[in-house]
């Protein structure tokens, strides 16, 4: 989670949150503003920065998309997480496979990966959209997403 604050209207200041790695963070922001993502996952070992009712200021390119709120945090291990939560973070196909693919290759990436590794856990909701750039092609994003999604568990298959 990053740690970064920005001015946005109507909210004051607060903290930048970006998605994924670096290159996708605007699918992934645009995934929040269509609805489909609403949790999300970090590294166990690392602090946790939010709480429930806290606001963060979602980042793409550089700037700030989306307003989002914590709804709910904790701690799970990785080989805990199930479809319910996967679906909950709306990446890719929403299934745990993708979601366990995309996670070990993320993780693996990091040099931390292992499957009792621990994750902090993080459902939020979306309280406003700041882009209408990316609101408008959300729609190609989530398309891009779920063919992604089907690419990588074919290739896995």
């Amino acid at each position: 989670m990053d740690e970064q604050t920005v001015v946005v209207e109507g909210f004051g200041r607060l903290p930048c949150l970006s998605f994924g790695s670096e290159g996708m963070h605007a699918r992934l922001a645009a995934l929040v503003i269509a609805g489909r993502k609403r949790a999300t996952v970090w590294d166990g070992r690392e602090e946790n920065p939010t709480e429930p009712g806290m606001r963060w200021a979602v980042m793409a390119d550089g700037r700030a998309v989306a307003v989002i709120e914590t709804v709910a945090v904790g701690r799970r291990r990785y080989d805990q997480i199930d479809e319910a939560f996967a679906a909950l973070e709306g990446e890719g196909d929403g299934s745990l496979a993708f979601w366990q693919a995309a996670h070990e290759d993320y993780f693996r990436k990091a040099g931390v990966f292992a499957p009792d590794m621990w994750l902090w856990w993080e459902e939020f909701r979306l309280v406003a959209v700041i882009d209408a750039e990316l609101a408008a092609a959300a729609a190609e994003h989530v398309a891009a997403e779920e063919a992604e999604a089907r690419a990588l568990l074919a290739a896995r298959a």
